[in-house]
């Protein structure tokens, strides 16, 4: 009786020891400094506000989006000769990998979100960000 009370108390110790002892050896572990063959992947990326304020800095003024995509931020902005672009920047250093024009379909180039296009008044027109279709009757209020 003894003998079976002794390994039943053993085997509740062991199962209450060894959980707690893995959770410091993780937690050990996930306190110890980083190491020199640390790669960039893992570096924590920059927020927003710091990227804007990295490309204010730069020069680039009204900066409309800051998307997070995969490896890089997605912004569009207008660089210094006053032309609209999309920027790529890097997440970790805010360094501008890639700079694009853009398409033209930007509210500042003369789209704006109500689907008329270049300040026209929109009637008999049907624009989503796609086309426009012009073959729609007039407004309701000029029919016969």
């Amino acid at each position: 009786m003894k003998t079976k009370s002794l390994t039943l108390g053993l085997i509740l110790a062991s199962a209450i020891a060894v959980p707690a002892s893995l959770s410091l050896a993780a937690s050990a572990t996930a306190n110890t400094p980083a190491t020199s063959n640390a790669s960039t992947a893992s570096a924590p990326w920059l927020t927003i506000g710091q990227v804007y304020n990295r490309l204010e800095a730069a020069g680039y003024r009204n900066i409309d989006e800051i998307e997070r995509e995969r490896s890089a931020y997605e912004v569009k902005a207008t660089n210094q000769n006053g032309q609209r672009v999309k920027l790529y920047v890097h997440p970790q250093t805010g360094v501008v990998l890639d700079v694009r024009p853009r398409d033209g379909k930007d509210k500042r180039d003369g789209w704006n979100r109500r689907g008329t296009a270049g300040g026209q008044s929109g009637a008999g027109l049907e624009c989503n960000e796609r086309r426009c279709r012009d073959d729609l009757p007039s407004a309701a209020g000029s029919r016969p």
